[in-house]
C-alpha cells in the first residue's frame, strides 16, 4: 500500500509540473505600440460681424451674442447681415444648425426666421419661432474660405408692446 502512495504522489508531481511547463509554454505576448501628438486645431467656422448697424454682434470665440433685433408690433422687420460664418478652415465644413431655446413673450411672437446666404444665394431658412420652435437644418456645406451672412426676420402680433421679448440660442454642430 505504501507503494502505491509514493506512485501515486509521484504521479501526482509529474502531472502538476506538466500543466504548470504546458500553462508557461503556452501563454505567448505580442506587443503592439501607439504614438500620438495631441495638439490644438484651429477652429473652421468662426463667427464674423455683419455689417448691420442696428444690430449688435458680440463675439468671444465660439460664442456670438446678438442685440438689438427689435421688432415691431403688427410688422416684420429685416435685420440684413448681422452675423456671419466663415469656414477658415482649408476644407469644406459639414454642420448642423439647431434651435435650443426661443422662450419668453412667445404669445405675441408671430415668427422668426433665420435666412442663410452666400453671398445673393439663399441658402437655407431656419425656422426659429412660428408658433413653435422649427426642425434643425441639417447637413450644410460651407466650403473653404467661404462666408456666409445670416438675416433674421422678425415678426411681433398687434398685441406685442415694448416690454415683450424673447430668448433666443442657436446651437452649430460641426461634424469632423
Amino acid at each position: 500500500m505504501k507503494t502505491n502512495i509514493k506512485k501515486l504522489l509521484k504521479i501526482s508531481m509529474l502531472l502538476v509540473s506538466s500543466l504548470l511547463i504546458a500553462t508557461a509554454s503556452a501563454s505567448v505576448y505580442t506587443q503592439m505600440f501607439l504614438k500620438a501628438r495631441v495638439g490644438v486645431a484651429g477652429v473652421s467656422l468662426q463667427w464674423r460681424e455683419g455689417t448691420n448697424q442696428n444690430a449688435t454682434a458680440q463675439i468671444a470665440g465660439s460664442l456670438c451674442t446678438i442685440s438689438g433685433l427689435d421688432g415691431i408690433a403688427g410688422q416684420t422687420v429685416t435685420f440684413d447681415d448681422v452675423v456671419r460664418i466663415k469656414n477658415a478652415g482649408s476644407k469644406t465644413v459639414t454642420f448642423n444648425i439647431t434651435v435650443t431655446k426661443c422662450e419668453g413673450y412667445t404669445a405675441n411672437l408671430t415668427s422668426i426666421f433665420v435666412e442663410i446666404y452666400e453671398s445673393t444665394i439663399k441658402k437655407a431658412t431656419l425656422v426659429v419661432w412660428n408658433g413653435s420652435i422649427g426642425d434643425p437644418l441639417t447637413n450644410l456645406l460651407i466650403n473653404s474660405g467661404s462666408e456666409w451672412t445670416l438675416t433674421w426676420k422678425v415678426t411681433w402680433n398687434n398685441n406685442a408692446v415694448t416690454s415683450d421679448y424673447v430668448d433666443v440660442e442657436l446651437r452649430l454642430d460641426v461634424k469632423s
